[in-house]
């Protein structure tokens, strides 16, 4: 009895660590690609989609009195002042220069242009852009899911992570989707935290509008059907104790009756 005893210890203490190494490569972020390769990505600026909407503001550099420039920042259609949409054209109705095709543009590349085309109306012109729906929505398990809004341009998965409050306990840390759309075609990409080489992911960068949709971990699946096992035993045993019990009653009463 006591050889059956410390038999049945190690394979507690066997099993106890193997779960413990699985659910360790399945949760542990960085658990391999930490070399050089990853100190080569680099941020883009975003190129602007259908749907966005930007805020110019046009001012001279020539002197403080910026009379000159109300002109060119009246801003789009219903909008307020110095705010455009790009619409289903992915095109902007800019004061002086009207419909401007601007889908597929880099805010830089927006900039450099507006300021050729409006530097006959100003003086020693310059234009700041700011992009201002940069959105993300994130499913699935983290802390605090949700739409999360940036105000920067440039924008990293693990910025939207951070910002969903990191991992729930029950997520999977090797199956994050990226789903994105551009220009009416949509992607699906996979993301693992394990791996330090999705540095160098195409979805690394975030994009206006990404879907990020973070997996449920095996083990949690596992105790959900676990659960729903016992659940069902639960309710067939009650099922027959009620059976059992109402048989008893009926044989009683067939006795008594006698």
């Amino acid at each position: 009895m006591k050889k059956i005893l410390i038999y049945l210890s190690i394979i507690v203490i066997a099993t106890s660590c193997l779960n413990t190494k699985k659910f360790r490569d399945e949760m542990q972020l960085f658990q391999r690609g930490l070399d050089s390769s990853i100190e080569k990505y680099s941020l883009e600026g975003l190129r602007l989609k259908v749907g966005d909407n930007v805020i110019i503001s046009a001012y001279t550099q020539a002197t403080n009195n910026q009379d000159q420039a109300t002109i060119l920042n009246l801003g789009g259609m219903g909008k307020t002042n110095g705010t455009y949409s790009v619409n289903v054209d992915g095109q902007i109705d800019l004061p002086k220069i009207g419909l401007m095709k601007v889908e597929g543009l880099t805010l830089k590349e927006l900039k450099a242009q507006l300021i050729t085309k409006w530097s006959p109306y100003i003086k020693d012109i310059g234009v700041n852009i700011q992009l201002q729906n940069m959105i993300v929505n994130v499913l699935g398990e983290v802390r605090a899911p949700g739409t999360k809004t940036f105000t920067s341009e440039k924008v990293t998965i693990v910025d939207v992570i951070a910002a969903s409050g990191g991992f729930g306990d029950d997520g999977k840390r090797n199956d994050i989707l990226v789903i994105r759309e551009v220009a009416g075609n949509r992607s699906i990409h996979k993301i693992d935290f394990r791996d330090a080489h999705f540095y160098n992911s195409p979805v690394y960068q975030m994009q206006q509008n990404d879907l990020v949709v973070v997996g449920m971990a095996d083990f949690k699946f596992r105790q959900r059907a676990t659960s729903d096992i016992n659940q069902r035993l639960s309710t067939t045993f009650l099922v027959m104790s009620f059976f059992n019990f109402a048989l008893g009653i009926a044989i009683l009463i067939s006795t008594l009756n006698k």
